[in-house]
């Protein structure tokens, strides 16, 4: 498989809101602290999978609360994918093998949905990379440039894909003031 990368859409941020809008709708009833646009489609100019990622952050107070709520309105639960206090949900409609990396079966587009529990070391990763993209615009360009490369590369799955950024993603969090053994589990997550 080769992962569709394609310049910013501006509609990026308009569908994030939709999205945003129908999960507080659905989470009316649970604890939570925020809902974030985090990854590539939330960098104005960056290139990206058409995908969005949308992270609920929660105290792990409301964690069954939060996941009893989603599988309610369809949300497959994944559960935490080998990634501590991350829990991964596939939008309405697909299932667990059914893997966000382009547009769905209908053309819609795709996004990831996690409930991030407040302080894990993934919420970490997707804030502090969000934020040194945001304000770095040379690390931005050469995240570009990575991902430009890895789209034309033959991928078994998505998991090689995000092998293939754990470098230059260790150089945005390390710009972010992390550590190597900060970074340990994000590595160990990557490969």
């Amino acid at each position: 498989m080769k992962v569709a990368i394609q310049p910013y859409d501006p509609d990026w941020p308009l569908k994030f809101r939709e999205i945003q809008a129908q999960l507080f709708d659905i989470l009316h009833k649970v604890d939570i602290i925020s809902i974030e646009h985090v990854g590539s489609t939330s960098i104005p100019s960056l290139m990206a999978k058409p995908v969005l990622d949308i992270d609920i952050i929660i105290p792990i107070s409301s964690l069954e609360a939060a996941r009893s709520a989603l599988k309610g309105a369809k949300y497959y639960d994944c559960g935490e994918m080998n990634v501590p206090g991350r829990f991964a949900f596939r939008q309405p409609g697909y299932g667990k093998l059914d893997a966000a990396h382009g547009r769905g079966r209908n053309g819609e587009l795709r996004y990831n949905t996690y409930l991030m529990i407040q302080g894990c070391v993934a919420l970490r990763n997707h804030l502090d990379a969000k934020r040194v993209l945001l304000e770095n615009q040379d690390l931005r360009e050469e995240y570009a440039s990575v991902k430009n490369k890895l789209k034309e590369t033959e991928f078994e799955n998505i998991g090689q894909y995000a092998s293939g950024k754990t470098d230059i993603l260790c150089k945005i969090l390390r710009t972010a003031g992390w550590s190597e053994e900060d970074l340990d589990p994000v590595i160990k997550a990557n490969s």
